[in-house]
């Protein structure tokens, strides 16, 4: 039984090499009724393969030669798996063999770090010991220096208090440089003691009490003196750290005596106070050039006196100043001080103490004073309804400008030319902030803030004029509408013109003084001043409307002509009628306002010729219209006169209604052709309104007299 296994493995074993060898595969395909390729392609399709393998053999000969190549592939596959527990096998065996490695080497690793260990333990002992007396060894010797620093202390102590002891009478740069040196050498024993207190800090706390002393009765008698040792006494008061004492004590003893208090004018006093401190400076440092000292380190100090001592003086004697109640005194005193800070040398040096002094005065407080009641009095005029002329009597000077503003009432000089109040606060506002008694360096941002503000309310109550008057319907109570147009009209240029005299004449100079660039601020005016203009221009239709509103309703008495004439019996006409006369007498009233409110020449001209132009118009029409009546009354009236009156006499055309009537239109409109030639305004529909009118007189029908009155009825129709 196993001898006909093995021949069968072998013979299966011979099949499979036989049919995978690579020299054989061609046999194999021959040898099989199908290619075996077809197995391996991914499209593989049982149904294709059956009916390309049947066109080489039957079914019996397919089905043999599939199993024949089942039994090749299963041994193929058992050659495989064979292999691969070969390798398998062996893996395992050498795996094993590395786990032993392994473990030898950890074994040896272990010992040889056992060894290490116990060779290091003796060194690091040793190491210790080693640290621990180095340790010891640096303490002793710190400990020595403390004590050689100590018995240095004292003996430094000793030779100060020996100094001390022996001060002169008559001090000399020779033994101030030995209590400099004696004063020295304390200092630096002392800082390198360990523990520095304990009685050799009161030692030393005594030596030092004693030492400013002298030092400080020396100065002061020094700087009341020639200056000789100043910049000696100077190092050692700054060695022993009490340069604060010193300035202290030399306001009190040199620069106070010297000083003249007078508060009754506390502006004199204190230009008198800063100007001593000017040359209470210069004679110090005089001296001290003429003793060759050290100017360049004396004079911060020397500064440092003379300013703290303006601080404390302002404390003391200018607390109703700094906090501003009269803002001439306030402005007077600050302007001092900026132009001593201006003024004073090495400004850089110096520059805490002189900011002190200049944030001492409360600006907030002095800016809200000179501006509140400008703001106040134009807020409450931007009401149109609150619009009010300048009174003729309540002129503002400049030297009563807070008196004016208690009273509120507000005007300006008569070469100033305004006429409504809100324009005089406006300019007056302005004009005083940045004069020279008003306007403060320091406070050129907030001026300029509050100028916009205030040309942008003026702007704005131009605005609200426009918008109220506009409607037509608006007035103002005791004004009349256009009067008060024609005077806003006027301001708006005087106050352009005003604003931008003041920029060049002392804003831009201001500006500049601080280094600053004018464009921007420019920039800001020529951008109110567009306003202004496109203001004005809205001020000039709504002006022109209002005259020609007033002109045009006088002007319709032209429609009245007919009712004056017909059946009336009035003579024949002569001159203009009495409407034309009162028409151009407002225009004359308008013409005389706008002259009296200083308006440009070329404004009268260019405002007066588009009113009459435009009143003209109007007329024209209502005169149309009569005439238009005229002629078709007349027509009625010529046929029924000739029906009742047959045979009367002829009748001249121009004695009878119509006539009258065409002769008094002929009058009015010659009359206002006159007056508008007489500006250069063409008026050809007059021309023809007066060639239509006066066609119908001289043509017109000869019929006798009217013997009796036409029944009325029968005119109406």
């Amino acid at each position: 039984m196993s001898t006909t296994n093995v021949s069968a493995n072998d013979t299966m074993a011979s099949v499979s090499h036989a049919l995978f060898s690579s020299t054989s595969n061609a046999l194999s395909d021959s040898h099989l009724c199908f290619n075996k390729a077809h197995f391996g392609r991914t499209d593989f399709n049982v149904d294709r393969f059956v009916n390309l393998a049947r066109r080489r053999a039957n079914l019996a000969q397919i089905h043999n030669d599939l199993r024949v190549y089942l039994k090749v592939v299963q041994n193929s596959m058992i050659e495989l798996i064979n292999d691969d527990y070969a390798d398998f096998v062996n893996l395992s065996s050498n795996l094993v063999g590395l786990k032993e490695t392994i473990e030898k080497l950890n074994k040896d690793i272990e010992v040889i770090w056992n060894d290490l260990c116990g060779s290091t333990r003796e060194v690091m002992t040793a190491a210790e010991y080693i640290d621990q007396q180095a340790t010891d060894l640096a303490q002793c010797r710190a400990a020595q220096i403390d004590l050689s620093a100590k018995i240095s202390l004292i003996m430094a102590i000793e030779r100060l208090a020996d100094k001390i002891s022996s001060r002169p009478n008559a001090v000399d740069s020779f033994w101030l440089d030995g209590l400099s040196d004696a004063v020295v050498d304390m200092e630096l024993w002392y800082r390198k003691l360990m523990k520095p207190e304990g009685k050799f800090g009161d030692a030393r706390n005594a030596c030092l009490i004693h030492v400013q002393k002298m030092s400080e009765e020396w100065l002061v008698h020094d700087l009341q003196g020639e200056c000789v040792n100043t910049g000696a006494l100077l190092g050692i008061l700054t060695l022993i750290e009490e340069i604060d004492s010193a300035v202290s004590r030399v306001m009190t003893e040199v620069i106070d005596p010297k000083i003249e208090k007078h508060t009754a004018d506390l502006g004199l006093f204190l230009d008198n106070v800063l100007t001593k401190m000017i040359e209470m400076r210069e004679e110090w440092l005089t001296k001290l050039a003429k003793n060759a000292s050290r100017v360049s380190t004396i004079s911060p100090f020397l500064d440092k006196c003379l300013l703290t001592y303006v601080v404390s003086l302002l404390d003391l004697h200018f607390g109703s100043v700094l906090i501003p109640s009269d803002n001439r005194l306030f402005h007077r005193c600050c302007s001092a001080i900026y132009k001593f800070i201006s003024n004073w040398p090495d400004a850089s040096k110096s520059r805490t103490v002189l900011r002190m002094i200049r944030d001492r005065f409360n600006l907030i407080v002095y800016f809200k004073l000179e501006t509140h009641q400008f703001l106040s009095d134009l807020n409450e005029r931007l009401d149109p309804k609150a619009f009010r002329f300048v009174s003729a009597d309540t002129s503002v000077s400049g030297g009563d400008t807070a008196k004016k503003r208690e009273n509120g009432s507000f005007s300006l000089e008569i070469e100033e030319k305004v006429h409504c109040e809100c324009s005089a606060i406006v300019i007056r506002a302005l004009t005083s902030l940045w004069s020279e008694d008003i306007y403060l360096p320091t406070l050129l941002d907030k001026f300029w803030d509050f100028s916009l503000k205030m040309l942008d309310k003026y702007s704005k109550w131009l605005d609200a004029l426009l918008k109220y008057f506009g409607n037509g319907g608006n007035c103002i109570e005791g004004v009349d509408t256009w009067r008060a147009l024609c005077a806003v009209y006027v301001d708006c240029s005087t106050v352009d013109a005003r604003i931008f005299e003041l920029a060049l004449s002392s804003i831009w100079t201001k500006i500049r003084e601080l280094g600053l660039d004018v464009t921007p601020f420019g920039q800001c005016l020529s951008s109110f001043s567009s306003r202004i203009a496109k203001r004005r221009k809205e001020l000039e239709d709504i002006i022109v409307c209002n005259i020609v509103a007033s002109l045009t309703k006088v002007m319709d008495g032209v429609s009245d002509i007919p009712r004056h004439y017909r059946w009336t019996k009035k003579p024949h006409p002569t001159e203009a009628s009495l409407y034309i006369s009162e028409a151009f007498s407002v225009f004359e009233s308008f013409t005389d306002e706008v002259r009296e409110r200083c308006w440009a020449d070329e404004d009268i001209e260019n405002v007066s010729k588009r009113v009459l132009a435009e009143s003209l118009d109007a007329f024209c029409v209502k005169a149309e219209q009569v005439l238009d009546s005229v002629e078709q009354t007349g027509s009625s009236l010529q046929r029924f006169k000739r029906k009742s009156a047959t045979g009367s006499a002829d009748v001249n055309a121009a004695d009878t209604d119509e006539g009258k009537i065409r002769s008094q239109l002929i009058l009015d409109l010659n009359y206002c052709r006159s007056r508008a030639c007489a500006v250069e305004i063409d008026v050809p529909r007059i021309d023809k309104l007066m060639s239509r009118a006066g066609s119908g007189v001289d043509g017109a029908i000869k019929t006798g007299p009217i013997l009796s009155l036409p029944d009325m009825a029968v005119v109406a129709e």
